[in-house]
Formats: C-alpha cells, sequence, structure tokens
C-alpha cells in the first residue's frame, strides 16, 4: 500500500505545474464538497434523533402516567376487597378451606359475591382467589391458581401476616399466558388478626395496553423491565421470560448505561438502533423505547439527493475556477523556472521580469537580487583569489547550488499550489536570508553566530522537503560575547549537508547540533545525526584523508573543511569524527574562543 502511494506521488511530481494545481484545486474542492456534505448529513441526523428522543421521552411519560392510574385502580381494588367486613367475617369464620365441598361451595359462593359487587366486570382484573391461613386456596375464581404455587415462596407467604403492603409479582406463566399476581393481606380490623390473603391476577396483555393507542410515532418497540434487566411487558409480546440484553442481543453494560443515561445508541442484529428509556419509580420499573435510526433517517434521503445535486454543480464551477488558478499561477512560475534552468547550465547573466504585485512578483525580485549577489560574489572571487590554496578556499564558498535553489523554488511552487501561500512566503525568505548571509559581503572569515544562523535557515528550507524525513534541533548554549568567535564560513552548513546526502534512511532522521563552551577557552561545536552510520573501513579512510587533507568526492568534504580549520587555527582546534553502522555519526569541531588566529 505504501508502494502504491509513493508511486502514486512520483507520477504526481512527474506532472507540469499546471496539471498538478488543476488535480490539487479539483481534490480540495472535492474533498470540501464531501466533508461539508457529510458534515451537514450528521448535524441533520443529530437533530432527528434528538427530535426522536424528546418524542419518545414525552410517549414514555405518557405511558408510565397511564401504568401508574392502571396499577393505582388495581391497588384501590386490593384495598378495597382487603378491608370489606363481610370477606372479613368469611375468612374469619372459615381460617382453614372447608373439608366439606358443600361448605366449600357456600363459602366462595359468598367470597364471589361480595368480590364480584367490588370488582365487577373490571378488564384489568380477570380472575381472583383468597388464601387461608394456612397458604390454601379456597378457588374461587374459575383459574387454576394451583399454579401460583410454583412460583409463591413458602418464606414469602409466611411472611404475609405482618406484611400488610401490596405486593405486585410476576409475570408468571398460568395456563399458557404471561400473568401478574397481586397480594394483599387480610386482617381482622379489630385485632389485626391475619385472617388470609387475596389474590387478583392481571394479564400482561393488560399492562402492554398502554402502549396502544399512543401517537403516531417511528417505532412502537416498547419493553418493561425490572432492576434485573428482565422483561415484564412488551408491545410485541416477545422476550418475556428473558432479559433484555439477552433479547436484543447486546451486552449487559449498555442497558446499565441506558439507564443512567436515558438514551443510547447500539447495534441490534446488525443495525443501529436508539434506545431510550423512562423509570417508573413506584414499581422500579423502567420502560425502554427502541427505534431502528433507519426510521428516522429515511426522509433524510432525500436531503441528501438535493446536497449530492447540487454539489455536482460546485463542482463543475470549482473546474472553470480551477482552470484559471492554475493557469494565472503556473505560467509565471514556469517562466521562472524556465530561467532558473538557464542558470543551473551556467548562464548567470539573467534577469527576469514580472509586472504584479503579489507573492509571485516576491519571488522574481528576490531572484534578480540573488543573480546580482551572485554575479559580483563570483567577480570578487576571481578577483582576490591569487593561489591554488585560496581559490581552492573560495571556490568552495562561492558554490551557490543551483540544484538546491531549484528545489528550493520547486518547493515554493508546491507551497503555492497548496495554498500554504504564508509558508512559501517564509521559504522565500528563508532562502533569500541564507543566500544573503552566504554572500556576507564578500568575508570568507565570519562570527560563529552568522555561520549557526546559515545552518539554520539553510535546514528550514530543507525541513520543507524532507519534513516527513528529518527532524532537527540547534541548541546554542553560549553567550553572546562567545557567539562572536570567528570561523571559516561554510563549516558547519556543507557537514549539514552531507547528512542529507549519506545519513537519510527510510526512518526519521535526527539531525542535532550543540555549540557550548567546555572550558573558559573554548568553544565545542558538535554535529550528530541518527542515520545509518559508516563502517568502520569506510571511516578510517575518511579519517585518513582528513588528517592528509586531501577532498575527493567520496571524502563528504570533509578534509577541505579541516584544512581551512588549520590555515585559521593551526594546532589550537580539533576536528574529530565517530560513527558505527546504524547508530548514525558524530563530528565535534573544537576552537579557541574569540577565534584567535595561529
Amino acid at each position: 500500500m505504501k508502494r502504491l502511494v509513493l508511486n502514486i506521488y512520483q507520477r504526481f511530481l512527474k506532472l507540469s505545474l499546471k496539471k498538478r494545481l488543476l488535480i490539487t484545486y479539483l481534490c480540495l474542492s472535492l474533498l470540501i464538497l464531501a466533508v461539508t456534505s457529510v458534515a451537514f448529513y450528521q448535524s441533520s441526523k443529530k437533530v432527528m434523533i434528538k427530535r426522536a428522543s424528546v418524542s419518545s421521552q414525552q410517549q414514555l411519560g405518557l405511558i408510565t402516567n397511564t401504568l401508574q392510574d392502571k396499577i393505582g385502580h388495581i391497588s384501590d381494588y386490593a384495598i378495597t376487597l382487603s378491608i370489606n367486613s363481610r370477606i372479613a367475617e368469611v375468612l374469619k369464620e372459615n381460617p382453614s378451606v372447608p373439608e366439606s365441598e358443600l361448605d366449600q361451595f357456600f363459602v366462595n359462593s359468598e367470597l364471589i359475591d361480595q368480590a364480584q359487587r367490588i370488582i365487577g366486570l373490571h378488564k384489568n382484573i380477570y380472575a381472583w382467589d383468597f388464601l387461608d391461613t394456612n397458604n390454601r386456596w379456597f378457588h374461587s375464581s374459575t383459574t387454576d391458581t394451583e399454579e401460583l404455587n410454583s412460583y409463591l415462596s413458602k418464606d414469602f407467604l409466611d411472611l404475609l401476616p405482618t406484611d400488610l403492603s401490596i405486593h405486585l409479582l410476576g409475570p408468571y406463566e398460568i395456563q399458557g399466558e404471561p400473568v401478574f399476581a397481586v397480594l394483599k393481606s387480610i386482617t381482622n380490623i379489630d385485632n389485626t388478626k391475619y385472617l388470609g390473603a387475596l389474590v387478583l391476577l392481571i394479564k400482561e396483555s393488560n399492562i402492554s395496553s398502554t402502549f396502544s393507542n399512543l401517537p403516531d410515532s417511528d417505532s412502537k418497540n416498547f419493553y418493561i423491565i425490572d432492576p434485573q434487566n428482565q422483561i415484564l411487558s412488551s408491545s410485541s409480546s416477545s422476550g418475556i421470560f428473558s432479559s433484555l440484553d439477552e433479547h436484543l442481543g447486546i451486552r449487559r453494560e449498555e442497558i446499565q448505561d441506558l439507564k443512567e443515561s436515558g438514551t443510547k445508541i447500539v447495534k441490534i442484529h446488525g443495525t443501529d438502533t436508539l434506545l431510550i428509556s423512562q423509570e417508573y419509580k413506584d414499581l422500579d420499573w423502567t420502560v425502554v423505547n427502541m427505534i431502528p435510526l433507519k426510521n428516522l433517517t429515511m426522509d433524510h434521503i432525500t436531503i441528501l439527493y438535493n446536497i449530492f445535486v447540487i454539489s455536482i454543480l460546485l463542482f463543475l464551477l470549482s473546474v472553470v475556477f480551477s482552470l484559471l488558478c492554475s493557469r494565472t499561477v503556473a505560467s509565471p512560475i514556469q517562466r521562472l523556472a524556465a530561467q532558473m534552468e538557464k542558470v543551473s547550465l551556467g548562464d548567470l547573466d539573467i534577469s527576469v521580469a514580472y509586472h504584479s504585485n503579489d507573492e509571485i512578483s516576491i519571488l522574481y525580485e528576490r531572484f534578480n537580487i540573488m543573480m546580482k549577489q551572485i554575479q559580483k560574489l563570483l567577480a570578487n572571487i576571481y578577483e582576490e583569489q591569487n593561489t591554488k590554496r585560496k581559490m581552492e578556499i573560495q571556490l568552495l564558498q562561492s558554490q551557490i547550488n543551483p540544484h538546491f535553489l531549484y528545489n528550493t523554488l520547486n518547493t515554493i511552487n508546491s507551497l503555492i499550489g497548496l495554498g500554504m501561500n504564508e509558508t512559501a512566503s517564509n521559504a522565500v525568505s528563508a532562502m533569500s536570508a541564507f543566500y544573503r548571509n552566504c554572500l556576507s559581503s564578500g568575508k570568507f572569515i565570519i562570527p560563529l553566530k552568522q555561520e549557526l544562523l546559515i545552518t539554520r535557515q539553510y535546514l528550514y528550507i530543507q525541513n520543507l522537503r524532507y519534513m516527513e524525513f528529518i527532524d532537527y534541533k540547534i541548541t546554542e548554549a553560549v553567550s553572546e560575547e562567545e557567539g562572536k568567535t570567528m570561523i571559516p564560513k561554510l563549516t558547519i552548513q556543507p557537514i549539514v549537508e552531507n547528512i542529507f546526502v549519506h545519513a537519510l534512511r527510510t526512518s526519521k532522521c535526527r539531525i542535532e547540533i550543540t555549540v557550548y563552551s567546555p572550558s573558559p577557552e573554548r568553544i565545542c561545536i558538535s554535529i550528530s545525526d541518527n542515520g545509518k552510520g559508516i563502517s568502520p573501513e569506510r571511516l578510517k579512510q575518511v579519517q585518513d584523508s582528513i588528517m592528509d587533507a586531501r577532498e575527493n568526492g567520496n571524502s563528504f568534504g570533509l578534509p577541505s573543511i579541516r584544512h581551512r580549520l588549520s590555515l585559521l587555527y593551526g594546532e589550537d582546534c580539533s576536528f574529530t569524527i565517530e560513527s558505527a553502522p546504524g547508530a548514525g555519526t558524530k563530528i565535534v569541531i573544537i576552537l579557541p574562543k574569540g577565534g584567535k588566529q595561529k
């Protein structure tokens, strides 16, 4: 994948500037349109989810209110039956279910008569029965309440004589359908003696009926769960007797998050789904509404289609605009590049004209100034060099690499093409300052501070080209007076340039330049990198060539630097190099403080 991207990038760089600008503008236009469309779609989606959450909370509020009314009515019936004097009297007279079927018939007839007087045809209560003091059923109802025995534990039943509260239990499976049971103790109102218990049975469908007759919504998938996440009731009567997390295929922690936050988006059977919850505190229940997100975004597809049509129209306009912009920017750059090509071939008597007041005009102006300074510097070099050794020194100082300039300007062109005008302007300023400091009025011995400035400007320019491959740090731990120590111009910069030629590798290269004072009379310059390093055999060759002051194409230019330092300081300076394969290279130069020449 990395090789494919690199191959595409290299092909892109081989295109003309005009084509690169056009492609860049079009890609940026597409990116902006895509980001805008996606952002608008996502924000609209969030608004619709928020609106659905608010609407669902309102519906859940209606459900909890209806539940409160419905269960409140059932509780009222339970209380009314429990305090009915005739029922209490019958239970008092019959603390145990009569053994005789005839006696049992008369007792049940009296209980049924009293219960029907109170309950009547109440739609929420479909059956009832009574327990005697021994927890045996009177069988006052046609429903086989014996099935409840498997659900009502002895420990719970033993608490009824002392617990006068109303208990809502279930759901339990009675005669093949889920049923809730309401239990209420019946006591003698005179002495609170336990006489038995009342049991009212409510079908789960009566509870789930609260989900019907709601306003139209995107979904009517409702569930009622207990603190253990067990489904007590649902709008589709599915999942009862199982936990909500198992029924929906989600994690238990997600249900807990839903209870705490009130809303949560989860993936149910591969579909993103919005869950909204609201507590019914009276019974410690939680009502949950489930809405698939696709139900919310159906209408949003139309909006997205309109966005797509508008984006296509805007893209066509951007194509026309990109053609105009690429022609406006690329043509003057191409003209300047053509002149620079002549410079690289040796024609230095060149001046270019550009009649505008934009950033490119600064580039033209600086190029003309640079060419004049180059011509002046070359004239000074030819005039001032008398001996072969002086010419060697001065030729090295006067080497203004056209390829470095050409690459720098190409980098600036790319920055402009990418719309990074401020960075391009900074690069032009750095390039101009670099060459201005390199020229330094024809001086070949300059202050250490100025040499570091040249190196800093060079690294800044190179960092624009190799920002993914290098990282550098320059530390000046010297005083202002120590910074005035004289040094041959272009002592540090060529060493740094060699790092770019020889030390770069696939991983990021770290360049560190440190200037400090190890003693009261010495200045130390340390240049190090973490590049691929030098083999022991090659290192010995380099060290030998440095000591012999012989320079060749494979010596990194180090012998010439060492020789110029020796000419200036004699034996009062040192030049050492340390390296190992894979461990980088370190060059240390030690000079006398103040730059006293020998």
